[in-house]
């Protein structure tokens, strides 16, 4: 499988600096985002350790045996699968860690998506509300579920999943939290295998807050990665800029 991406952030227009940062890694084919959550101290620190602390975990990773902590709860699922979740979690369990040595940044917190190929098959782990988006045929389908109260009160509307199996057990509950918040951290995880054509995007609030689905594919469809990554940056400040950004565009071919 071939693919090409490119990532882009910006403060945007009115926030007075950048708590959003994104990660892309060609070489382990692991692409992040995550945004710093308002309104707690040190957003920016919180967000840049997910995704360093990520990027680390999964490098030293040996997914050709388990090499993740035995959970009862991840017997069965593919390796890799268990791999991102228990990434996920170190890294939240690593932001707690800071915050104990260093009160300053106690209550720090970011969301985290993560996508990652490895064999093929894509595997997302998830926590908070950026998003991870798949284009298909002109149309965009949401692969993550937004972990906020508002969001878990409606029913979940996905229809015609056709690539992503809900990797995560049945019986797991999703927390409306952040990494840094809590020890007991959830991830939402899925998987599968993608098509020729495929577009994938991650971002931020700050895009999808600004943007609508419909024009979310308009900007992306047709154009490579890095032009579209640009683009939809500047419809977002066209359209006020609110909040700051982080996307990456994933294309598969």
């Amino acid at each position: 499988m071939l693919f090409q991406a490119y990532g882009d952030t910006h403060q945007g227009k009115v926030r007075a600096f950048n708590q959003d940062c994104y990660l892309l890694n060609r070489t382990l084919q692991l692409f992040a985002v995550a945004d710093g959550v308002e309104g707690r101290p040190y957003g920016e620190v919180a967000s840049r350790m997910a995704v360093a602390e990520l990027e680390k975990i999964l490098k030293d990773l040996d997914v050709s045996a388990d090499a993740t902590p035995p959970e009862g709860e991840m017997k069965g699922m593919p390796l890799p699968a268990r791999a991102v979740k228990y990434a996920l979690r170190e890294t939240n369990r690593r932001i707690l860690e800071k915050a104990g040595k260093e009160g300053k940044f106690m209550g720090m917190a970011s969301t985290l998506s993560a996508l990652w190929i490895k064999d093929d098959r894509i595997y997302i782990g998830h926590v908070g509300d950026s998003r991870i988006y798949l284009i298909r045929k002109n149309r965009a389908q949401q692969l993550t579920r937004d972990h906020t109260t508002m969001a878990e009160a409606q029913p979940n509307t996905a229809e015609d999943i056709e690539l992503y199996e809900d990797i995560s057990p049945a019986s797991e509950h999703e927390l409306s939290r952040a990494l840094g918040i809590t020890p007991d951290i959830q991830v939402q995880l899925s998987g599968g295998t993608p098509q020729s054509g495929d577009i994938f995007l991650l971002c931020t609030d700050g895009l999808y807050s600004q943007m609508r689905e419909f024009e979310i594919v308009e900007t992306v469809a047709g154009k490579d990665p890095e032009l579209a990554c640009k683009k939809l940056i500047q419809l977002a400040n066209a359209k006020g800029g609110k909040d700051n950004v982080a996307l990456i565009i994933v294309q598969v071919s």
